[in-house]
């Protein structure tokens, strides 16, 4: 047997050294591949991330700069137009890229010819996206990290395009949610079921109920439409779009109310696209409340009727009056009264055109008060006046004592106001009854009531005969002549003043009304005139 030749010392040395070369080399290319796997599962998380425009940049510039050992850099992005802005950037040098420039090429050329780096534009369409690094002093970029960066900007625009649309579909939705919640109709939708799965704030309150009593029961339960006399649950409007598919662009029905009364409302009711079978369609109706819409409806016309028929006697009689002065020969005694009842009429019917222009003014119009300071008894000593040449003087019962304070008011407005009280209650008193006017100052104010023994108001309707063109319906059966403007007017007078009218019962409990207003005592007898612009809408 022949030994083998030995081998040299420097040789077996070489070998060995190429051997651990080979190693290092096969160690660092390994190394390498397992940091761009774990590099492009940073990006892949990264990627499938939902968050923001600013963070998903933020966190891709961040890996970015890891992936290229960069000492800084720039992310930019655009839209449809050409011009991109800044998103994300970090500089441990504390130097800020520009943060808008009008094109992809304007960042790049930015990025080589002022920091020395590299600009890598991930996206050339909408939403454009460019993103550049720059090298620490003294070193280079790592290619390796750049290499997968590249590879992976179709990915990186993608997911950038995808937190654009995520931030619309986001802020679309808050839209909607503002418009849903601030809306005045009640919004419900329902499921396939017929369940409720949304209410809004204005039919937790027009319902009397919270969403979240609401969620998961029927819309019948909730809405109350059969026990509140609008439709039957077979022919509710919901399930009739759930089954044909076709919306409902107006239907009237009923829904009860938070107090379990009937509320009237118009509704339109539509339908979700269905998908697959259309298990999952959903309806949505949108109801208004129309009580206010039927009282405006019924004060037009209680107006018209009541207009109608305040011009037409009066003009009735004018004109019999003024035929028979023509067409008859009268004794001058005859002629003289005929006069005078066309007098009257006359005044009657500028009495009629003076309150609707005054409540035209006083809905319309800011109202001027020329305050001054006077007493009641200045006030009632007028009246008294007005009513000696009407006959009815001794009727009016004034108990005000007469050392009441000063008022400060406009003495036109009051004045008018007393006559319109003390004449309705001349008007609607029993033939020949008196009329109390009494005063006394009540915690600030001076307190002036006016007690009639005639029909009285009904309870339920005290509060709307303050209200334009309404009378009491007593006063409505007994014929006696109206336009229910006077009370309207007295209240939007005494509360441009800062007073309250009031109505209720006679103090004494007989059969009769009694109206009660407040009046500002005067608070500079130094001063007593002054000018109050007061907010005449309402």
């Amino acid at each position: 047997m022949v030994d083998p030749l030995p081998v040299e010392p420097d040789a077996r040395a070489a070998r060995i050294d190429a051997l651990e070369r080979e190693r290092r080399r096969a160690f660092e290319d390994a190394q390498r591949q397992a940091d761009a796997l774990f590099a492009q599962y940073q990006l892949s998380q990264l990627i499938a991330s939902s968050g923001s425009v600013p963070d998903l940049a933020a966190s891709v510039l961040n890996e970015v700069l890891r992936l290229a050992n960069a000492a800084g850099g720039a992310l930019w992005l655009g839209a449809e137009d050409t011009v991109i802005g800044l998103v994300a950037a970090a500089d441990a040098s504390g130097t800020e890229p520009p943060a808008e420039l009008p094109d992809l090429e304007s960042a790049r050329t930015w990025t080589i010819s002022h920091r020395g780096g590299r600009a890598m534009i991930l996206s050339e369409k909408p939403p454009r996206a460019v993103v550049g690094v720059w090298p620490r002093g003294g070193e280079v970029l790592d290619e390796d990290g750049v290499r997968i960066v590249l590879l992976a900007r179709h990915e990186l625009a993608v997911a950038f395009m995808g937190a654009r649309l995520h931030e619309v579909l986001e802020r679309e939705r808050q839209e909607l949610s503002a418009i849903v919640d601030g809306a005045t109709d009640l919004i419900l939708q329902v499921d396939e079921n017929g369940c409720v799965v949304r209410l809004n704030p204005s039919g937790e309150r027009l319902l009397g109920t919270t969403v979240e009593a609401s969620l998961g029961r029927s819309c019948g339960d909730v809405l109350g439409c059969e026990v509140a006399g609008g439709h039957a649950l077979a022919d509710c409007p919901l399930a009739e779009i759930r089954a044909s598919g076709e919306s409902i662009a107006y239907r009237e029905s009923a829904i009860r109310g938070h107090d379990g009364g009937r509320i009237g409302v118009a509704g339109s009711y539509s339908v979700t696209a269905a998908q697959g079978d259309g298990a999952d369609a959903r309806a949505t109706a949108i109801l208004r409340d129309m009580s206010a819409v039927r009282a405006l409806e019924e004060l037009r016309e209680g107006f018209v009727a009541t207009v109608s028929h305040e011009l037409r006697t009066p003009l009735a009689l004018i004109r019999g009056y003024a035929e028979t002065l023509l067409h008859l020969p009268l004794e001058p005694a005859q002629q003289r009264l005929y006069v005078e009842r066309i007098d009257e009429a006359t005044a009657r019917l500028g009495a009629l055109v003076d309150q609707v222009l005054d409540v035209t003014h006083l809905q319309a119009d800011p109202l001027i008060l020329d305050r001054r300071s006077t007493t009641l008894a200045a006030l009632v000593a007028r009246l008294r006046g007005d009513l000696e040449i009407s006959g009815q003087a001794d009727r009016l019962v004034v108990l005000a004592p007469d050392d009441l304070p000063a008022i400060d008011v406009d003495i036109v407005r009051v004045g008018q106001v007393l006559e319109n009280l003390v004449g309705n209650a001349l008007k609607y008193a029993a033939d020949g009854g008196p009329v109390v006017l009494d005063a006394g100052v009540d915690d600030g104010w001076l307190a002036v009531s006016v007690e009639d023994e005639g029909i009285g108001i009904p309870d339920s309707d005290r509060a709307l005969v303050m209200e334009p063109f309404h009378r009491a319906w007593n006063v409505r059966e007994s014929r006696i002549p109206g336009t229910g403007l006077g009370l309207y007017i007295c209240r939007r007078l005494v509360e441009a003043h800062g007073g309250e009218l009031t109505i209720g019962d006679r103090t004494d409990g007989r059969p009769g009304t009694r109206v009660r207003i407040t009046l500002p005592l005067a608070d500079a007898p130094s001063d007593p005139r002054r000018t109050a612009e007061v907010a005449g809408g309402g």
